[in-house]
C-alpha cells in the first residue's frame, strides 16, 4: 500500500504540473507501468498468504473440519471485501479524499491509512503467532514422550 501511496503523489503531482487537476476526463501524462511494481508486491505476498493459510486451517482444524477449513478462507475474503466497502463509505463520509474527479481527491491519503492499518494489523498479528500453541506440535510431543516412556 505504501507502494501505491507513492505512486499515486507522483500521479497527482503530474496531473498538477500539467494543470489537469479541474478537469473532467482528463488524461495524466504518465505511464500505466507506474502501477506494476505495488501490484508485484501485493501478488507475491497473496502468493505466500493464501497456501500458507491453507495449510494453518487444515493442520490446525479438528479432522472433521478439515473441509471447513478451506471454506473459511472463502468466508474470511468475502468478510474482508464488506470491510473495505464499509472502510471506503466511511472515508467518503468523513473526508474529501474520494470525489467524482481523480485528479481533484487525495487517493494517497486513503492508501496511507490503509497502510497504518495493515501496520497495525500486523502488530496483532505478531501477537497472535507469539501466544499461539500448536494443536499438533502437542500432540507430537506427547507421543514421542509416551513412546520414549516404554
Amino acid at each position: 500500500m505504501a507502494g501505491s501511496a507513492l505512486v499515486e503523489s507522483r500521479r497527482l503531482e503530474v496531473a498538477k504540473s500539467h494543470n489537469l487537476t479541474h478537469q473532467l476526463g482528463s488524461i495524466v501524462p504518465m505511464s500505466a507501468f507506474w502501477v506494476v511494481t505495488p501490484l508485484v508486491i501485493v501478488g507475491i505476498g497473496e502468493a505466500f498468504h493464501f497456501p500458507g493459510q491453507v495449510a494453518l486451517y487444515y493442520h490446525e482444524f479438528p479432522t472433521s473440519l478439515r473441509s471447513t477449513a478451506t471454506a473459511m478462507i472463502s468466508l474470511l475474503a468475502a468478510v474482508g471485501f464488506y470491510l473495505s466497502t464499509t472502510l471506503i463509505d466511511l472515508i467518503q463520509n468523513v473526508t474529501g479524499w474520494l470525489p467524482d474527479n481523480i485528479n481533484e481527491g487525495r487517493i494517497d491519503n486513503v492508501f496511507w491509512v490503509l497502510v497504518v492499518i495493515g501496520v497495525i494489523n500486523f502488530g496483532y498479528y505478531i501477537t497472535c503467532a507469539i501466544l499461539y500453541r500448536y494443536k499438533n506440535v502437542e500432540n507430537a510431543e506427547e507421543k514421542s514422550e509416551s513412546a520414549s516412556d516404554s
